[in-house]
């Protein structure tokens, strides 16, 4: 999760509702609309936005779907709170002891304690992570989450322990960093995160760093490979293009740098500098360097490191042929991952971006030729898909049928993993599988293309799975505690392999790296391949099914390997200067194609990812690979700056046998540790480099030098103390396990504000506030809101309250507002000394008690369903103003207020809603948006209220050219709609109307219609339709050498029509007067009694205000006014 969120979220969740509060007085079905003189209805309108619920609160808006109903429990350790459901209840007792052991690591690293338990909240699944009510869905690319409000970590179990504990231990530094900022107290001291400010690299980098230590491949092939491709940034390009440097890679390094040259305790110190230094000064405090200078320093080091073993690597040229580029196969970014290939060998499908002119943003199912590398057509299309909400590409990849007929694949559908069956020449889906499973990954057909297995998730905890080609037969394979992923069914039909954590020792969750694995189908049996080092994934089988090609990271770089069955021997068949390598280390990179010997990789180089293919690769095959003892490089940054040169021969790796010695011999001792279980020993190759020391020769980072170790204590090792698995680790019998019950904690606390006036309306104390409280999961909310001008019978107050648990959502609450509206012509009295000028306020007290709900049938679609009683109290209010016979005004008081007639109402409501919009910077770029509703008055006052309103979006060029259109119907309609006038002259309605002149009298006989020309946009019953053609101005524009730059700016140019007219008028009403529409001009126009389309046109700009609000200016040329005068108005809220 960004940083940018997580800082956000705390000081702006509650205030992210506020702003879409003006979307709900969009609803002109339900908004009164008049000369409003005095109220603070605002406020109520705030209080009411915070507290519906996820959808309802907005006009429109996409739904956040709970299609499971969970049961939550708390696990409570002696630091954390542990929330889970009964279906994960195995894994997460699990994550309860990894959350104790990350935080005796990182309470060390970081030399800081917690002073309260902090929540962490698991998901079984991706699916159900999706449905957070804290968090929302953020994509399949966050794999965890921390906000600094409350410091709640949320994340999914993945199907392997590894990964997940990476994730945990990551987002647990997140806490400990807010918690530093904090003080201690969750949601103090947020002004100071926002203050400082830091960067993404310092926040993402260091949480990578602390969760993975100095070993990771992928992290060194992307240093790699801008170091040779002078793409290194300096912490300032970091710091300011989180988008280009990519902050968890660049960042990591960085901190490994400082962990290396100043001691992994530097980390921390620097992390308790912060909050009192800032970033800049609190580096230069602990390591004497400006960040210029250490970036500096770092590239240097980086280049030392790296470069010397570029000459002995190979590019893919070498061995291969590119495939899926972008100059071959076009699309937004070189991206091209989760490759499967037809057995013919003659098709491809493939994950990627389209034409972005086209709209193709989100990453597709594609098929391309496996000759050319063009690409065919679209497969299946995610994301704005119902069917089709997301693909699984993390961790999955899709696969043909033996026939290259059907292709499998995995995507999300109604919260759950889906397998589809797809007819790939008509671009059908013939089959969906929905299995009692909550993920799906990897689907692999067996040689007959009868069946089919594939990797299922079950409470967190992943096994191998099959079903029949018809849905029939489906069945358990595997049945443990263990990862099994990413299976591949041998052609002659005796195999399946897959990877898996099988070393993991459980009792002290020493979790495994990745191994190829075979399951036996006709016995059931498992065997592990012999001589695995490092990580190992992606097995794809040979066409002779005599041997196993694989991914692994133990040359310290993801290359190609292949095990011989037969010889019992693995081979090394590539050595590239980049890696085979898709987005994440666990991701599929590698497809075979059996019929034709063809086999295609992901491979990461320049930041791309690109597929290359290789025909017959077996040939590649030489020597039995054997892990060589090598001597490390030496690398620059030893303390004083000087750089040391490379070892001759030098590969920067050491073999396992010498990385595991060296650890467990310079290693120190951990306080609280107890002795380790029999496990397999981790033999991931260490790339790190080396640390000359003046007194005992060479140093791993994992020791400190001795002239940094405080007297009488061991230095602090990142890599020791992620090597301690029994760290720390609690008995599970020391936990207590209850039943989850909502507690209500401050999410939103507006700044109160009291003050005391006179001669005002008010006359005297005014002042109000806002208080939103929520429980930990976000499933329900309590909002409060008051505010007070002069009187209590004055006041306007709100509670509302909000229950999100389940798919059904519904908001229920009371509601105070007062609205003041000038009455008739004001009352002139002469007295000595001047004259008093009365104005006859009419005053409306609207008191509410309200119930509504929503229920989403998908992402984009909901049926709302709503029911108020309204009591309106009706009042005039004489306001005395005396004036001298100089006609200043003197003194003004309040007058007793006369009753009037009030009324009593139920309205029963029903809306459907569609929105399937996708937002650019300003404003809505593609898809639709409709809401129609139906809303009937019963009592007092009787109307029906109709609203239809329709929005479409059509990119000619996809975020450069749109064309927006809008068509808008509110038709009141019955006994007393004359009540209550809608008003359409607003700058977001019709646009060049809202200066029209309006007096006293207007609508009175002999009363010149010049200066009346507002009461045409006044009536029960309205009607416009906008059209705009939307491009950009600015994307982004830095200021010189300043480190700031311009918003985001669009403009537009725009063609309004509108008509507003009374049908009925209310029965004893004189003063109102009905009208007849026309579309044209009628001749001796009558505004009184006639009403016709008014209509506009001019230009716009819009103005991204950094993601907060959305500032716009329009200049229109009115088409129906006396003058047609053009002017411009500004307004905030983004375009229709």
């Amino acid at each position: 999760m960004t940083l940018r969120s997580r800082v956000r979220r705390g000081l702006a969740e509650a205030r992210r509702r506020l702003r879409a509060a003006p979307a709900a007085v969009d609803s002109l079905a339900r908004t009164t609309v008049g000369p409003l003189v005095r109220s603070a209805a605002a406020l109520a309108l705030v209080s009411a936005a915070v507290a519906a619920p996820a959808g309802a609160q907005l006009y429109f808006g996409q739904n956040l779907v709970q299609y499971d109903r969970l049961d939550w429990r708390v696990i409570e350790t002696e630091h954390f709170l542990v929330h889970y459901y009964p279906a994960e209840k195995e894994a997460a007792y699990d994550a309860a002891r990894m959350s104790e052991r990350s935080y005796a690591r990182l309470s060390r690293l970081l030399q800081h304690q917690f002073r309260e338990k902090k929540p962490i909240i698991v998901f079984a699944s991706r699916g159900d992570f999706a449905q957070s009510n804290v968090f929302g869905d953020l994509g399949e690319g966050t794999g965890g989450v921390t906000d600094p409000l409350r410091q709640r970590m949320a994340q999914p179990f993945t199907g392997d322990y590894r990964s997940f504990e990476h994730v945990l231990m990551h987002e647990m530094v997140h806490q400990f960093q807010f918690d530093i900022f904090s003080r201690g107290r969750a949601g103090a001291n947020l002004n100071t995160i926002a203050q400082v400010n830091p960067p993404l690299w310092f926040m993402e980098g260091m949480a990578e760093f602390l969760s993975l230590g100095y070993d990771h491949a992928q992290t060194d092939a992307w240093i790699r490979d801008a170091a040779l491709n002078g793409n290194l940034p300096s912490i300032r390009e970091m710091t300011e293009r989180p988008d280009r440097f990519f902050p968890y890679r660049f960042g990591f390094s960085l901190w490994q740098y400082i962990g290396q040259r100043w001691g992994d305790e530097s980390v921390g110190e620097i992390m308790n500098a912060v909050p009192n230094l800032g970033i800049e000064r609190a580096f230069k405090r602990e390591l004497g360097l400006s960040l210029e200078e250490l970036g500096d320093e770092w590239k240097e080091a980086m280049q030392l490191k790296h470069l010397p073993r570029v000459a002995q690597l190979d590019r893919p040229r070498k061995f291969a042929q590119p495939l899926l580029t972008q100059r071959k196969t076009g699309g937004i970014a070189d991206l091209y991952i989760a490759p499967a290939l037809s057995p013919d060998g003659k098709y491809i499908a493939f994950i990627s971006y389209g034409n972005f002119l086209r709209g193709e943003v989100f990453p597709d199912l594609y098929l391309a030729d496996a000759q050319t590398g063009k690409r065919i057509k679209r497969l299946v299309k995610s994301t704005t898909n119902t069917d089709n909400e997301e693909l699984r590409q993390l961790y999955s990849q899709s696969s043909f049928s033996p026939d290259g007929r059907y292709l499998a694949y995995t995507a999300q559908r109604q919260g759950k993993d889906v397998l589809y069956l797809l007819d790939v020449r008509r671009r059908e889906t013939v089959k969906r599988f929905d299995l009692p499973l909550e993920g799906v990954l990897s689907p692999t057909f067996s040689p007959d293309g009868k069946q089919l297995v594939f990797t299922g998730n079950v409470g967190g905890i992943t096994d191998l799975y099959m079903v029949n080609f018809d849905g029939s037969g489906f069945r358990q394979l595997t049945n443990d505690r263990f990862g099994d992923m990413q299976p591949d069914w041998s052609p002659d039909g005796r195999y399946v392999a897959f990877a898996s954590d099988r070393d993991t020792d459980f009792d002290v969750l020493r979790l495994a790296k990745w191994k190829i694995c075979l399951y036996e189908v006709a016995t059931g049996t498992v065997t592990e391949l012999p001589n695995q080092a490092a990580l190992n994934l992606n097995p794809q089988w040979a066409p002779d099914s005599r041997s196993i090609a694989y991914v692994s990271e133990r040359t310290g770089t993801a290359n190609l390997f292949l095990y011989d069955l037969d010889a019992g021997e693995h081979y090394q068949l590539t050595n590239v200067i980049g890696a085979v390598n898709s987005q994440t280390e666990y991701s599929p990179a590698i497809t075979w194609a059996h019929q034709a010997d063809l086999l295609a990789f992901v491979y990461y180089e320049k930041g791309t990812n690109n597929v290359w293919s290789i025909k017959n690769p077996r040939l590649l095959k030489r020597q039995p690979y054997r892990d060589q003892p090598t001597t490390p490089t030496v690398a620059a940054g030893t303390p004083g700056g000087s750089a040391l040169p490379t070892v001759p021969g030098a590969t920067g790796a050491l073999s396992p046998a010498t990385r595991d010695s060296a650890r467990r011999a310079l290693a120190p001792a951990l306080p609280g540790a107890v002795a380790q279980s029999a496990a397999a020993p981790d033999t991931t190759p260490d790339s790190r480099s080396l640390y000359r020391n003046a007194t005992s020769g060479f140093r791993l980072s994992s020791a400190l030098p001795g002239t940094t170790a405080r007297p009488g204590t061991q230095p602090i090792s990142v890599t020791a103390l992620l090597d301690s698995a029994a760290l720390a680790l609690p008995d599970t019998a020391r936990f207590r396990d209850y039943r989850y019950k909502a507690g209500f904690q401050p999410e939103y606390i507006a700044q109160p504000q009291v003050g005391y006036g006179q001669n005002n309306f008010g006359q005297g104390v005014f002042g109000g506030t806002t208080i939103v409280l929520g429980d930990l999961l976000g499933n329900q909310q309590l909002a409060i809101s008051g505010a007070v001008n002069g009187q209590i019978s004055d006041a306007m107050i709100f509670a509302g309250y909000t229950n999100l648990a389940r798919r059904l959502q519904y908001t229920t609450g009371i509601s105070q507002m007062p609205l003041y509206f000038l009455g008739s012509a004001p009352d002139i009295q002469n007295v000595p000394g001047g004259f008093i000028v009365t104005d006859n306020l009419q005053r409306f007290v609207q008191r509410d008690a309200f119930w509504r709900a929503l229920y989403p049938f998908n992402r984009f679609t909901r049926m709302e369903l709503g029911a108020r009683v309204t009591n309106i109290a009706q009042s005039i209010v004489p306001i005395e103003t005396f004036y001298n016979q100089f006609g200043v005004p003197v003194q003004q008081r309040r007058g007793g207020s006369r009753n009037g007639t009030g009324a009593t109402m139920v309205a029963p409501s029903f809306a459907f809603v569609r929105d399937n919009a996708l937002f650019g910077y300003t404003s809505p770029i593609m898809g639709q948006r409709l809401r129609f509703e139906v809303e009937p008055q019963i009592g007092g006052w009787q109307w029906v209220n109709y609203l239809l309103d329709y929005r479409r979006y059509d990119p000619i060029l996809f975020n450069f050219l749109t064309v927006a259109t809008r068509f808008t119907s509110a038709i009141t309609a019955g006994r007393d709609e004359g009540l209550y006038p809608k008003y359409i002259g607003r700058p977001d309605m019709i646009r060049g109307y809202n200066r029209e002149p309006y007096v006293e009298g207007c609508g009175a006989p002999g009363t010149s219609q010049l200066n009346c020309g507002a009461l045409q946009l006044f009536g029960s019953r309205v009607a416009f339709a906008n059209a705009e053609v939307r491009f950009p101005l600015i994307r982004r524009f830095d200021l010189g050498v300043l480190p700031i730059a311009l918003p985001p700016i669009d403009a537009l140019v725009f063609y309004d029509a509108g008509i507003a007219w009374t049908g009925q008028a209310p029965t004893g009403r004189p003063d109102i007067q009905t009208q007849k529409p026309s579309l044209t001009r009628p001749d001796n126009y009558d505004l009184r009694t006639q009403r016709f389309p008014l209509r506009s046109y001019g230009y716009g700009i819009r103005f991204n205000l950094f993601g907060f609000a959305i500032l716009r200016w329009d200049y229109a040329w009115p088409l129906d006014t006396p003058n047609r005068r053009p002017f411009g108005t500004w307004f905030f809220g983004p375009s229709f």
